[in-house]
């Protein structure tokens, strides 16, 4: 790795003198003004057009870390031009790849001393040139602290490596899908926004470029809490026109149980915006279930749908309706369109804005019968009070939250609040208690629950938040939605939607991000495997408690036996007794090739506390058939190793009677062990020892195995340290 002292000085253009005057000027002017923490701030502007974005490379000690554009109002420059322009431009040290930060670290650290001129550290030059922009004098002034600026790097490294071993464990041991061998499952539909791609309205209205990712990227903390910006992992900042992006996101979705996506179909008076990802669904047959959410309101420039700075308007009359609905029967067409009956599922989000939704309707039945369906099937979304969907002739409704939800507002009880901050603040864990409070409808409605809610980083200071969400809470909603779809839907109408796949603007999202990896996800997928179960901790009530209609004085009990339900696994384990929770993964068989099995070190240990609920260190040979399940609990003691929560670990039977014969099964709970690491003198990095698993042995061989358990070793995807256990399964 060459230094940064040594890499060669770029050409650089003079700061800004007379900013008036630019016959004479060189063909960009600019400046960096700004740098904290890697945040890199400036303008910069093109003398020959100044309404046009400049492209620009961000070098970090000589290594390339993103292209950016100028693309922000800085009012100061405005001023002196005379006219507002888009000249400022700035980047977050989420910009820079794990690859990247890695490269970096090691630079920094071949320094020579421990504080640098900023030059020797970070170059914004012009795209494709090697002119770079000066440093305001400020900037330049100051020295470098080397030492403040690693632990940001490896915090970047941490974090996405976590989430790739996050990823690559789920995709190396998945079980079949949750709904697969079940008629009776719940369908679970997540909202689909289909904004993540450039397109000519959007650059045109605001500016080039533009995408959701614009908003969320610039996105801030209101009070210490405050979960902003939110940070993409799996995906990153993604771009639809890639369309293996498109792929990925479904095989993701899959494999947390996820049935479909429920596009919003963005139709205008005959003008059609964004469908790309939906066309290439139909076009690719892609492997995923799918239906439209017609998003009929006025598109504003304060997202709202309000009538006030109208950028692309709805209409609403008769033949605009039927153009509309001829529009969606070639989607209505494709195999992977949900139907019901038969009948295509179509959602529209407001359907109090059809001039008549009665007869308007009845037309589109009519037009989608003449097509060979039996009928079409409407729902009504639940938005702005909308609460009736037999008065519009609707077959259902949707709730759509956080409309129709009920909090109190909590600014006043938030510590350290940006007294800037306008918006409002609620209590996501008051909606999880009114949701699950709220009686079932006396018309057929699919239930929906949102696993996040935050607009700030698309209205600022103005927007909303619900504060305290998190992959617990959200799954104890969504298990109580499944349980009623059970209990209220019939079978091929049993779905409950999600806000949302992707509403990366409104902190709404399943897609893994960089503070909740595949929380959310993991989340729906435990949902969907134990709603019976939390039915029936709902049903055990003691004395005249009455379960629904529930009191109001009574739902702080349900939500209680909600999260007691939902939580069970953990409780039971924490007893040391060698109980295991009803959570089965199932062992898969492996190939060789797909990992590496490297020593570990001498200290390597596994000790059993228990083996199928008997003490660990009295069992050396288990005999068990196909129909049992493995139940192990105890701890791993791997020095060299930090066994964080999110470190993947498996449970390996290898084959003492066929070479090469692996099966994996995911280890998912893990618990703190405060007691072993105490007795042991380990390090606070082994707190994380613990482990309880119950196997599925459905998918194994009958024959001799011995039992050990893998660590993914930090650093290398495929390399896995080996601790074996000394206790051998015999399968029948």
């Amino acid at each position: 790795m060459v230094p940064a002292s040594s890499v060669p000085k770029p050409a650089k253009i003079s700061p800004l003198q007379d900013l008036k005057n630019l016959e004479a000027a060189p063909a960009w002017r600019g400046c960096v003004d700004g740098f904290s923490e890697w945040n890199i701030r400036g303008w910069v502007f093109s003398t020959k057009n100044v309404m046009v974005p400049v492209s620009l490379d961000i070098y970090i000690c000589g290594i390339h870390v993103t292209t950016t554009t100028s693309r922000y109002g800085r009012v100061d420059i405005d001023q002196i031009i005379g006219l507002p322009i888009k000249a400022g431009f700035q980047v977050s040290a989420q910009a820079i790849s794990s690859e990247a930060a890695t490269r970096i670290f090691d630079a920094l650290k071949a320094l020579d001393k421990a504080e640098q001129p900023i030059e020797n550290i970070v170059a914004v030059k012009i795209a494709d040139s090697d002119i770079a922009l000066p440093f305001s004098n400020k900037v330049r002034s100051e020295k470098i602290s080397v030492s403040t600026l690693l632990p940001i790097l490896d915090a970047i490294v941490g974090t996405r490596l976590r989430n790739e071993y996050i990823r690559v464990r789920d995709q190396l041991i998945s079980g079949p899908s949750v709904y697969e061998a079940d008629a009776d499952a719940v369908k679970p539909i997540a909202f689909y926004l289909p904004q993540f791609h450039p397109f000519p309205e959007n650059n045109e209205w605001w500016g080039e470029g533009f995408t959701e990712w614009t908003n969320v990227v610039g996105a801030k903390s209101f009070f210490s809490e405050h979960h902003q910006p939110h940070v993409p992992a799996d995906f990153g900042y993604y771009d639809l026109r890639v369309e293996d992006v498109q792929r990925q996101q479904i095989d993701l979705a899959k494999r947390y149980g996820i049935q479909g996506f429920c596009y919003y179909y963005y139709w205008f008076s005959g003008k059609k915006l964004m469908t790309m990802p939906i066309d290439r669904h139909v076009e690719q047959n892609l492997d995923l279930d799918f239906c439209l959410c017609w998003a009929n309101e006025n598109w504003s420039r304060r997202w709202d749908g309000s009538e006030s700075d109208v950028l692309m308007a709805q209409r609403h009359v008769e033949e605009d309706d039927v153009d509309f609905i001829n529009s969606c029967i070639d989607y209505f067409k494709s195999e992977k369109y949900i139907k019901i009956d038969g009948a295509p599922l179509l959602l529209v989000y407001r359907i109090s804005l059809l001039q008549n939704p009665l007869s308007t309707i009845a037309r589109w039945r009519q037009i989608v019968r003449s097509h060979g369906f039996p009928d079409l099937h409407v729902s009504m979304v639940e938005s702005f009070g909308l609460n009736d969907p037999n008065s519009y002739g609707c077959n259902s409704s949707c709730q759509f939250p956080p409309h129709g939800v009920v909090s109190p507002e909590i600014n006043s009880k938030i510590k350290e609040l940006d007294p800037e901050y306008r918006g409002k603040i609620y209590d996501y864990r008051e909606v999880v208690r009114s949701e699950i409070a709220r009686p079932a409808a006396d018309y057929m409605q699919f239930r929906c629950a949102m696993p996040s809610w935050d607009n700030t980083s698309r209205k600022g200071k103005d927007g909303n938040i619900f504060a305290y969400s998190s992959p617990e809470l959200f799954e104890t909603w969504l298990s109580y939605l499944c349980a009623q779809a059970r209990t209220n839907l019939p079978p091929e109408s049993r779905f409950v939607f999600i806000n949302a796949w992707n509403e990366w603007a409104e902190g709404a999202h399943l897609e893994p991000d960089a503070k909740h990896a595949h929380g959310f996800l993991g989340a729906v997928r435990t949902a969907l495997s134990h709603d019976r179960g939390v039915m029936a901790a709902l049903d055990m009530t003691t004395g005249n408690e009455q379960i629904g209609p529930v009191r109001a004085a009574d739902v702080k009990i349900l939500v209680e036996k909600m999260w007691n339900a939902n939580h069970q696994l953990q409780r039971i384990i924490k007893n040391y007794e060698g109980a295991i929770g009803d959570r089965a993964s199932p062992f898969v068989q492996v190939n060789s090739q797909w990992y590496r099995s490297e020593k570990g070190e001498r200290g390597d240990r596994v000790w059993l506390d228990s083996v199928n609920g008997r003490p660990g260190h009295d069992t050396r040979i288990l005999l068990l058939s196909k129909q049992q399940n493995l139940s192990l609990r105890g701890w791993i003691n791997a020095p060299a190793i930090a066994l964080s929560p999110s470190l993947p670990v498996f449970a390996c039977l290898e084959s003492t009677e066929t070479k090469g014969l692996s099966y994996f099964a995911t280890i998912y709970d893990r618990e703190p062990r405060e007691d072993i690491i105490g007795s042991l003198n380990l390090t606070e990095s082994s707190l994380w020892c613990g482990f309880a698993l119950k196997a599925d042995l459905q998918g194994v061989a009958p024959g001799a195995y011995r039992i050990s358990l893998m660590l993914s070793l930090p650093g290398d995807l495929k390399a896995m340290i080996s601790v074996p256990t000394y206790v051998e399964l015999v399968v029948s």
